[in-house]
């Protein structure tokens, strides 16, 4: 069914998030997972341009067992929020916030020998709360974690430390999400397994974790005690396919309405720089929308949006605040008509992957993109 103009009008722009689909998202990839494997919510960077402050607690409803940051902030965010499940930060931290995190109940990754050294230094002086720690190892990866090589010594360092908890043991696939690459995906894994015996042996109860997304919907033998799923809890594809043959529903719609509908003569043009000119008779709908809300600069000319179900082609620049679309002959349009950026309008739909091919990047760096409010109004389904 096609959107109505009075849903979203006057609202110049509106991001619709879908709780429902977020948690329905969440049962699925459940419903994937090996006997005993844990999900865990990656909610990191505003829930991926999502609203953390609303994803979390649905992915914790729905059955995610721990949330995941990059940042002390994000974490203590979370815990602001009364969020009292557990909580890991996945990034670098200093002797500084690795004490904070200690006191905050969260758990740390210690993720190169330099952070090895700083959390059995501060161990002993964090009092009665222990630092809980996972190491992260370098099985191929090449940017965070501990050289293969010196993970086991690591390991029994820190599990010899007095005041350290060592909660995990976790690596990261460079290349999960590539479909056509089975060989490094499979030596990861390998060199990670190995690795694992080992640290059960070392450590009795240390929790392994290791796919993201893709990994999980690639191999159940990547899930380990746990997975780390992110881009697939927000209904978006880690391969940057198609979602929804994924058996994911997309939770973010991207909208706004058509505000002017300007008639172009021949050799007239719209936008910066002149970038489209009218070569017949044209119309062109003005849409109060643009890249300060997170609708690239990059689509300019080459996306398309959707009004009363059908595709329009951008015209010209998209600029801070506007976008133009040309208005195909004989197309019935009228001004306050809804257009969707991302998202359904009856049998058509333009996803985020879409965006991400037509501006060459990929999904996550287009919902990351999209503005918060005031710029745009933001709406939930609770």
């Amino acid at each position: 069914m096609t959107t109505a103009a009075t849903d979203i009008f006057p609202p110049r722009a509106v991001c619709d998030i879908s709780m429902s689909a977020v948690q329905e998202n969440v049962r699925s990839l459940i419903s994937r997972l090996s006997g005993g494997t844990e999900l865990w919510a990656v909610v990191k960077a505003n829930a991926y341009g999502h609203d953390v402050e609303y994803v979390a607690e649905a992915v914790v409803s729905a059955g995610a067992r721990r949330l995941c940051v990059a940042t002390l902030s994000e974490a203590l965010h979370l815990r602001r929020m009364g969020m009292r499940v557990p909580m890991l930060v996945m990034g670098p931290l200093d002797r500084s916030g690795m004490e904070r995190a200690a006191h905050a109940d969260v758990d740390v990754t210690v993720l190169s020998p330099s952070m090895v050294r700083h959390a059995c230094e501060l161990a002993s002086t964090t009092g009665a709360r222990a630092l809980r720690v996972h190491l992260k190892v370098n099985t191929g990866m090449g940017r965070w974690g501990v050289p293969l090589d010196q993970a086991i010594a690591a390991l029994a360092s820190l599990d010899a430390a007095v005041g350290i908890d060592v909660v995990g043991l976790m690596t990261h696939f460079a290349t999960a999400d590539n479909a056509d690459d089975d060989g490094f995906f499979n030596l990861q894994l390998a060199r990670f397994v190995e690795l694992a015996d080992h640290a059960r042996e070392l450590v009795p109860g240390i929790v392994v974790h290791a796919a993201n997304s893709a990994a999980t919907m690639r191999s159940s033998s990547a899930h380990f005690d746990a997975v780390r799923c992110g881009i697939a809890l927000y209904g978006l594809s880690p391969t940057q396919g198609d979602a929804r043959a994924d058996g994911l529903r997309p939770a973010l719609a991207l909208r706004s309405h058509i505000s002017d509908i300007r008639e172009l003569e021949v050799g007239e043009s719209v936008g910066y720089g002149r970038a489209w000119i009218a070569n017949e008779r044209s119309r062109v709908a003005l849409v109060p929308m643009g890249y300060a809300d997170g609708v690239r600069r990059l689509l300019s000319g080459t996306a398309h949006a959707l009004v009363n179900g059908h595709r329009l082609t951008y015209a010209g620049t998209v600029s801070m605040d506007h976008l133009s679309l040309i208005i195909p002959d004989g197309m019935s349009v009228a001004i306050g008509d809804v257009v969707t950026i991302i998202g359904a309008d009856g049998d058509n739909e333009v996803s985020a992957e879409d965006h991400a091919r037509w501006a060459g990047t990929i999904n996550y760096e287009i919902t990351c993109g999209i503005a918060n409010e005031p710029r745009l109004q933001r709406r939930f389904d609770v």
